[in-house]
């Protein structure tokens, strides 16, 4: 049995309390796994991490370092793809990793403990495999070996010739595809066929999965930064209640839960005009400013080569960046948002985008006959699409969702649109030939895709 989930995303908190709860893997998860593997009669169970599982680029602790020592920054960039060991960059990687496990020890040691946990609780046992492959967000994971050492001991993941390249050297690194006809899957996390969370650099593709993104910076010196501004006017808007401003910085930091990624603009813009408290907007549109301002002046925008992202380049050269800081100034927020908007073609519709197409172009399902799925992560959208019928061969494609929170926009249809908070929960399980045989013909893989929603209204303390 295969059971591949993705995007968990767990943080620091500095950027906001994120981090699911315990109780959603020793009670949901595990149990549910437990009954079905019973159920089945399985002889082993592989769980699939299939990336954005510790996200180091989501924290505050980025800016208690000069920017030269970020990602992004010049003493950063010297570390790709050959870091220098014990480089600041790497330090504070290994500070915020630190935290990471702090805030999720329980749900750490339950991954560590995978085996033994099922055997001593639920008297089932079975061979364990934990395997990962990193994603956009745990980029840094990879490239620092002292990060992906610690990540293996803390996560308990499997490290062998399947899962890792380079496993007989001492630099080995986390695959970043897997691949199991037993199971009939190919899978990655899918953020190298968006040009926002990919590289446009070197055409070593091994390379380019370690290099920058021009999304790191939006999630780092947008999204994370947006609130952290917020948070440092207070001291300007006295006027303000403590409280109400306490909670307008705690609702800012629901931008890590906004998908699309692309939507996080227009939430922005929602978000300003949804305020009747003309201090309070006034508060948002001068900590947007300031983001904005600050954005446009980082080297990384400045010369990015990210082709879709070709408007950076623009509004950054000296001249267009004078005009654009001053259009800032001048128009506030609200004139400037529904500019940037439209800025993404980016479809709206996961059914539509790029990683559907992405799919059906992967070449390892046309030329192995043993590959019926083709599974991504990234979208945080959990989908099952059929792609083709090849010669009788049934062929899928599988988006594994996420277990963070959502917001996403409203339809709009004849008024203008909201913002709606979702939990959601997805996890795909596949068997092999000989699993899961009651009533099954003979000689087929089989899958099942769980996906569960909540929403409650809890009492504010």
């Amino acid at each position: 049995m295969l059971v591949v989930i993705s995007d968990l995303h767990f943080v620091d908190e500095t950027a906001g309390k994120h981090n699911l709860p315990y109780g959603a893997f020793e009670d949901v998860f595990l149990s549910d796994i437990v009954s079905i593997a019973k159920d089945k009669g399985v002889e082993e169970i592989k769980l699939l991490l299939l990336g954005d599982i510790v996200d180091l680029i989501r924290s505050e602790q980025w800016f208690d370092v000069v920017p030269a020592d970020r990602p992004w920054g010049t003493n950063g960039l010297k570390d790709i793809p050959n870091p220098q060991t014990g480089s600041p960059t790497e330090q504070q990687c290994m500070k915020i990793l630190g935290e990471v496990q702090n805030k999720n020890q329980d749900t750490f040691k339950l991954f560590r403990e995978f085996k033994s946990r099922l055997k001593e609780k639920y008297k089932l046992d079975t061979d364990v495999e934990i395997i990962y492959t990193p994603g956009n967000h745990d980029r840094l994971c990879n490239l620092y070996p002292s990060v992906r050492d610690k990540i293996k001991n803390i996560l308990g993941l499997t490290v062998n010739t399947n899962t890792a390249i380079g496993y007989s050297n001492r630099d080995w690194k986390y695959r970043y595809d897997f691949i199991d006809e037993n199971y009939g899957i190919y899978a990655r996390h899918g953020h190298q066929f968006d040009e926002w969370n990919y590289a446009v650099g070197s055409e070593d593709e091994a390379i380019r999965n370690l290099e920058v993104s021009i999304g790191d910076l939006m999630t780092t010196e947008f999204a994370v930064k947006f609130p952290y501004i917020l948070n440092s006017l207070r001291g300007q808007y006295s006027d303000i209640d403590d409280n109400t401003f306490k909670e307008l910085v705690e609702h800012v930091k629901d931008i890590d839960n906004i998908r699309p990624i692309k939507r996080v603009i227009d939430w922005i813009d929602y978000r300003i005009k949804k305020e009747s408290d003309l201090r309070v907007r006034g508060a948002l549109d001068k900590a947007f400013k300031q983001v904005a301002k600050e954005f446009f002046d980082i080297d990384f925008v400045k010369n990015s080569r990210t082709y879709r992202n070709m408007w950076l380049r623009i509004a950054s050269n000296p001249f267009i960046s004078y005009l654009t800081k001053s259009a800032i100034d001048i128009g506030g927020a609200e004139n400037m948002l529904p500019i940037l908007m439209g800025l993404s073609d980016e479809p709206a519709d996961p059914e539509k985008g790029l990683l559907v197409k992405a799919a059906y172009d992967e070449s390892v399902w046309r030329n192995n006959k043993g590959i019926q799925f083709v599974l991504y992560g990234h979208t945080h959208a959990p989908l099952q699409i059929p792609m083709d019928n090849l010669n009788g061969k049934e062929v899928l494609y599988i988006n594994t969702g996420t277990w963070r929170n959502r917001i996403t926009k409203t339809i709009e249809l004849d008024q203008p649109p909201d913002f709606i908070e979702l939990k959601t929960m997805t996890y795909a399980i596949f068997y092999r030939r000989d699993e899961d045989m009651g009533g099954k013909q003979s000689n087929t893989v089989s899958f099942d895709v769980w996906t569960g929603a909540k929403k409650k209204y809890y009492k504010k303390n």
